[in-house]
């Protein structure tokens, strides 16, 4: 929550630069950024997807298996878990993004021709700017999930050679 919050701050006070220094910029330039956002979203999507066919069904089988909780190692368990919570956690903040420019989007063209959207154009654009940068630091912490989730990865293959190095020695 607090990651939010200053996320939300970043982008307010980016907005608000925007607003007071007239910043200008076009739609076009507006809209192939969302629409580089967007790509961004799909690459996480993707790659989380093929991430949570492989780690989900090993952490379920881990704590369903009546065996295993007997023994209860639950190292491997809990690498899974944090790594599973990390993908899920990219993959939510990602279709928040992907959801939130595809509403930024109707919302120019449904208020784009009226009156009101002339008279506040530069308080709009600099909302829709504010709006952005929340929306990249989001994705950004998306894409910094999906670095986390492949480092425990990496981690866990190093773990499991060490000990299977360890255990051929012995």
């Amino acid at each position: 929550m607090v990651k939010l919050s200053l996320m939300a701050l970043a982008a307010a006070l980016f907005g608000g630069v925007v607003f007071w220094q007239n910043s200008i910029f076009t739609y076009s330039d507006f809209k192939d950024y969302c629409n580089t956002l967007l790509a961004i979203s799909g690459m996480v999507f993707t790659i989380m997807g093929i991430w949570i066919a492989f780690v989900y069904p090993n952490a379920i089988k881990r704590l369903q298996d009546p065996d295993k909780i007997k023994i209860a190692d639950f190292t491997a368990t809990m690498q899974d878990t944090r790594r599973l919570e990390s993908i899920v956690g990219s993959i939510m903040e990602s279709g928040t993004v992907a959801i939130c420019i595809t509403m930024i989007y109707l919302f120019k063209l449904v208020i784009s021709g009226m009156p009101i959207y002339i008279e506040y154009r530069e308080a709009i654009k600099a909302t829709g700017a504010g709006i952005v940068i929340f929306l990249t630091l989001v994705q950004c912490s998306a894409v910094m999930s999906v670095i986390y989730a492949n480092y425990l990865f990496i981690d866990d293959l190093h773990t499991r050679r060490e000990a299977q190095e360890r255990n051929a020695d012995v």
